[in-house]
């Protein structure tokens, strides 16, 4: 049941006004500049002239605007993690991805920055690789939940939870006896399904957090758990190996990121929307972020 309700819950990769003026974001004490951003969207827009066409006649431009804004930050939170766990990528490294891409060009067409932005990027990326390498063996997590069908459901049923631990054994008891999906002590390991982990924030939040999210495409069904647990192994579990697994532990890095992010703060100036605490990223309207964290 529990795998059939994270299934249905899996998500597809806090907003308010940045206290230092002229930022874009702040991430804890740094601030990002707007005019960081404002150079990368200036020049990822010179140099495909297409893009930029395409952009106007849908009327789009904002929307890249709030993804490279939204890496951005991303790319700040990776920085932090990577030092908190005293990780780090050679410029070796960056420079052999890079040519494993064909070239800086290649390495950027089908992304959102330029050639001369390839390095920042690829390190970036490889920072969360490593951060997915690093934990994808040894997080575990274990939980209370339940599961709601429609987002104000799982904005009261979340806000109910997060009162502490003894309203939220009393939900979940209510909706476990009228048959709705709940239970107490769930336990899961990143390692024992990879390609889970990399899909659900659950292994990013810290014990006492309340997280709910809903799923992609046609499904209406929400989680909404209770973090009691979150605890890190000394014995590594062995991930499945599979063509893929470099993939999954930089999305998994990327999905750490949210943890990184509950610690710290993230701010982000309205001009990009506002902060999407589960998906990690930058949503138009509060009402499309992807879910809750409490």
């Amino acid at each position: 049941m529990i795998v059939a309700l994270l299934a249905a819950a899996l998500l597809t990769g806090c907003g308010a006004q940045p206290s230092k003026a002229g930022s874009a974001a702040v991430v804890g004490d740094h601030a990002i500049p707007v005019s960081t951003v404002e150079s990368r969207f200036d020049s990822v827009l010179q140099s495909r002239p297409r893009m930029l066409e395409q952009l106007e006649s849908e009327n789009r431009k904002d929307e890249l605007a709030s993804r490279i804004a939204a890496f951005t930050v991303r790319q700040e939170l990776a920085d932090r993690a990577a030092r908190r766990q005293n990780l780090r990528v050679t410029e070796q490294r960056i420079t052999e991805w890079i040519e494993r891409q064909g070239g800086a060009e290649a390495a950027m067409s089908e992304t959102i920055f330029t050639a001369d932005q390839a390095r920042s990027v690829a390190r970036s990326l490889l920072l969360m690789r490593e951060l997915g390498s690093e934990q994808l063996p040894k997080v575990s997590v274990r939980f209370d939940y339940t599961s709601a069908t429609t987002r104000a459901e799982a904005k009261s049923k979340a806000e109910r939870m997060a009162r502490g631990p003894e309203q939220a054994a009393e939900l979940i008891a209510e909706d476990s006896a009228s048959g709705s999906p709940a239970g107490e002590g769930r336990e899961l390991r990143a390692a024992n399904n990879p390609r889970m982990a990399a899909s659900t924030p659950l292994f990013a939040a810290e014990s006492g957090t309340v997280l709910a999210f809903r799923g992609s495409g046609r499904s209406t069904r929400w989680m909404v758990a209770r973090i009691t647990e979150r605890r890190i192994s000394d014995e590594q579990g062995q991930t499945p190996a599979m063509g893929s697994a470099a993939q999954l532990e930089q999305q998994f890095g990327a999905r750490l990121l949210g943890l990184t992010a509950q610690r710290t703060g993230v701010e982000l100036s309205p001009r990009y929307g506002v902060w999407d605490p589960v998906a990690v990223t930058a949503v138009p309207e509060e009402e499309q972020r992807s879910g809750f964290r409490l």
